[in-house]
Formats: structure tokens, C-alpha cells, sequence
């Protein structure tokens, strides 16, 4: 049924890129099933045709990929052999994939870590952005014994431990066919990745824009200026940016995901809400017809995924998520983290559910819910909210009218803010402690 199901996948996609599947074979046969097989692809297809477009400067397709063969070679004289583990640390940038690309072409994993964090695990070679710039980028030619090198994240996943995740090639196809398929991908001619590419959903909407041959416009932090400058027609976001930028006569795609999504005021028409994971992927997308009619929803899942649910958590292609989603109508949504779960008098309560229906009042722009312990209940619901011209007692009456009673903030606190991370999600550990 596997191989059924990536046969045909890989048609749909042959059929919608229109792609001559022979000289892509040819690409494999040299570069092994991997995203340097794409860039040998472009490079002989279309090699004047841009790939990048970093501080107003063009890299084509044949450039980037002579650079990368050039690296590959200074990182094998540098030292870096198949099979080792290099740690990347760095922003975003052209830098950083002509070095991730030249990693993989030599046979090694190019794990790309997160730039927030403490670097966990064992790493023959590391590499932070200074260390990054003083790499060499061109070496004589040398001759690689033929071995698939690997890109892979480094995510704590749900038991907290950093690990290593690499997701099989052709278990992609199904989520890029989806991208086409529901989001039109490949229809977008430049594409600005605004999230960081050590998150999944920044890598996997880079692997895409190359895939279908178009133009991937990126920065080391956001930059609304960059919509104005180019004729960008599809923006990947974290929901926190959504009020950072105006919509431009040429965006027609806004793909948020991350976190869940907060103010879209002027975008819905073009918002779509995604649903994945590091471990899994890709698992559900909700495209604006679906928002309209659920605001909530995170969409229908993508075909060729095994989901089923343990006591209310989504369990994907025998994975964990960690989140807890109720299926309706096709739909699924997401009701809260398993690990943000508050039990207050034996009552399940989820952060995230009463944080959706709260932000439903018109005088109330965020709000984050945690507990703190009861002596009766174990533990009970407060509440951070940001607004303007509205007091506790009429967050009460209105929390009453639209929630159970045990999911009822017993304590509201004003703030001016809340504290966010750089993937948009509320960093509860940075909540002020209740008085």
C-alpha cells in the first residue's frame, strides 16, 4: 500500500509541475534523493533563474549550486567526513544552506540547532554564525564515495530530550502534494520564508520553494520592508507577525503555523492555519473557506497519515503529538497542549480552548491562561489579559456565558503585554507570578 501510495502521489505532483521526470532521475543518479538532486536539476533547467534574494542581492540557480559542489570540497579538505554529525547555530541566510547543502553532498548529517538554546548532544564539528563566516568556500575537486547525507532538526520532542529528527524522502511527498494541491504552491513565483530554518516549517517551505524551481527571498530576522520591495506572493509567518505587516497587491499566500493564530484582521482570504509537528510533519492544513466557517479549525489532515486518538491526544503514524484535538465534521481542532493541561476538581481543563473563546470579546486583545494550586481544587485557572476599556467583573459575566464553570479564571490579572517566543507560542514560564 506504501509504495501504491507514493506511486501515486508522485504522479499528481509529475502532473501539476508539468516536471520531465527523466532529467530529474539523472539529477538523482548524481547528487543521491536528496535536495542537492533538485539544485543539480534547476541548475541545468533554468540556471539564470533566481533561487535567493538576501540584503537586495540575486543568486541564481547555477551559481548557488557551483557553490555548493566548490564547498563541499573546502569542508572535505576542512575535514568534515561521510557519516559524521556537524551542528549548524546559525540565522538564516544563504551562508548557512550553502554550508548545510555542501554537508549533505559530502555524505555527513548537517543538524541545523535551534539559536535560542543550549547546544545538546555530540557534534564532530559545530558551527555558530562567526564560525560560519570564517569557513572555506572553494577547495580543488575531490572524488566522495557515494553515501546519502542527511539535514535534520534537533527538537526536544515530548519527553524533553534533544533529539534528531530526519523525516524520509519520500514520506514528503504526500505533504508537498498537499501544499499544491490546497495551497496552489506552485503557482507562487517568490516566496519569502520569514521563519527560522531550524524549525521544521521553515525548512520544509524552503525544500518546497526549490522543488518547484521558484524563488526563496529570506532575512536573518523579519523585514516587512522586503513585501514592498519585491512582488512576493507568499509569506510564511509565525501568528506573532501577523500584526507586523499590510497585505501588498502581489501577496496572495499567507501560511501561519507554530502557534495558534491570533489576530488576522485583513488576511483571511489569503490565511492558511497549519498543524504539524517536528516528529511527524506536515499534518493538517485549513485553508480560508475552512477559517471562515471555524475560525478555530487547523484543517483536514493530509492524505496518507495513520490518525487515531489516546484519551483525547492526536496520535500520528504511531507518534505523539502531545497535543489534545477533537475531530468534527472532517475538521480537527486543537484543544490544548497534553502538558499545559490544568486539573482543577478532577476537571481536564486546556490553556488553549479558553484562550480562543476569551479573545472572542471585542475589548480583548490577548490573553494567556496558566493556574496556581488550591487547596480544595489542586488547582485553579487565572488569567493575563491585555485590553482596553474592560474590567474583571465583565470578564467574568462573559467567561461565565461561554465557558464551564471549572474553566472559569478564579483570578484576572491586566497586563500591558505578554511574553512570547520567537515561534510565536506564549512563553508561560515568563508570566508574572501571581501576587
Amino acid at each position: 500500500m506504501a509504495t501504491i501510495s507514493t506511486l501515486f502521489e508522485t504522479l499528481k505532483i509529475k502532473a501539476l509541475l508539468r516536471m520531465p521526470f527523466s532529467k530529474l532521475m539523472r539529477a538523482i543518479s548524481k547528487e543521491g534523493f536528496s535536495i542537492n538532486a533538485l539544485l543539480a536539476f534547476y541548475a541545468k533547467k533554468q540556471p539564470h533563474c533566481p533561487i535567493f534574494i538576501e540584503k537586495h542581492c540575486t543568486t541564481t540557480y547555477g551559481q548557488f549550486y557551483d557553490e555548493v559542489i566548490y564547498m563541499s570540497y573546502a569542508l572535505s579538505e576542512y575535514g568534515i567526513r561521510a557519516g559524521q554529525r556537524v551542528g549548524f547555530q546559525c540565522d538564516n541566510s544563504i551562508s548557512l544552506l550553502r554550508a548545510v547543502f555542501a554537508t549533505e553532498r559530502i555524505g555527513a548529517t548537517a543538524v541545523l540547532l535551534h539559536t535560542g538554546r543550549p547546544v545538546k548532544g555530540y557534534f564532530d564539528f559545530l558551527f555558530t554564525e562567526q564560525q560560519l563566516g570564517a569557513l572555506p568556500t572553494r577547495a580543488a575537486a575531490v572524488y566522495f564515495p557515494r553515501r546519502q547525507g542527511k539535514i535534520v532538526l534537533q527538537t526536544s520532542g515530548t519527553t524533553g530530550e534533544p533529539k534528531a529528527v530526519h523525516t524520509a524522502v519520500h514520506t514528503l511527498l504526500a505533504p508537498f502534494c498537499a501544499l499544491l494541491e490546497r495551497m496552489h504552491f506552485h503557482t507562487y513565483r517568490y516566496v519569502y520564508v520569514a521563519t527560522p530554518f531550524f524549525h521544521g516549517y521553515g525548512l520544509a517551505f524552503l525544500t518546497a520553494t526549490v522543488a518547484v524551481g521558484h524563488t526563496v527571498v529570506l532575512s536573518r530576522r523579519f523585514d516587512a520592508s522586503l513585501l514592498e520591495a519585491y512582488p512576493i506572493e507568499a509569506i510564511t509567518v509565525v501568528p506573532t507577525l501577523l500584526t507586523r505587516f499590510s497585505k501588498t497587491p502581489s501577496l496572495r499566500c499567507i501560511a501561519s503555523g507554530s502557534a495558534p493564530l491570533q489576530n488576522s484582521e485583513g488576511f483571511e482570504s489569503i490565511l492558511y492555519n497549519l498543524y504539524g509537528t517536528s516528529e511527524v510533519g506536515l499534518i493538517s492544513i485549513a485553508t480560508p473557506e475552512e477559517r471562515a466557517l471555524y475560525p478555530t479549525t487547523i484543517g483536514s489532515p493530509i492524505n496518507g497519515l495513520s490518525i487515531r486518538f489516546n484519551k483525547g491526544e492526536l496520535i500520528v503514524n504511531n507518534k505523539r503529538t502531545g497535543d489534545i484535538v477533537e475531530e468534527r465534521e472532517g475538521l480537527l481542532f486543537i484543544k490544548g497542549r497534553l502538558h499545559e493541561r490544568i486539573i482543577s476538581g478532577g476537571e481536564n481543563v486546556f490553556p488553549q480552548h479558553i484562550e480562543q473563546i476569551i479573545k472572542t470579546h471585542p475589548k480583548i486583545t490577548d490573553v494567556a491562561i496558566t493556574s496556581e494550586a488550591d487547596s480544595h481544587f489542586g488547582e485553579r485557572v487565572i488569567a493575563y489579559v491585555v485590553g482596553d476599556g474592560v474590567g474583571e467583573r465583565d470578564i467574568q459575566a462573559f467567561c461565565k456565558q461561554n465557558l464551564a464553570n471549572y474553566e472559569c479564571p478564579k483570578k484576572i490579572y491586566f497586563v500591558e503585554a505578554l511574553p512570547y517566543n520567537e515561534l510565536g507560542k506564549i512563553n508561560r514560564k515568563l508570566l508574572p507570578k501571581p501576587l
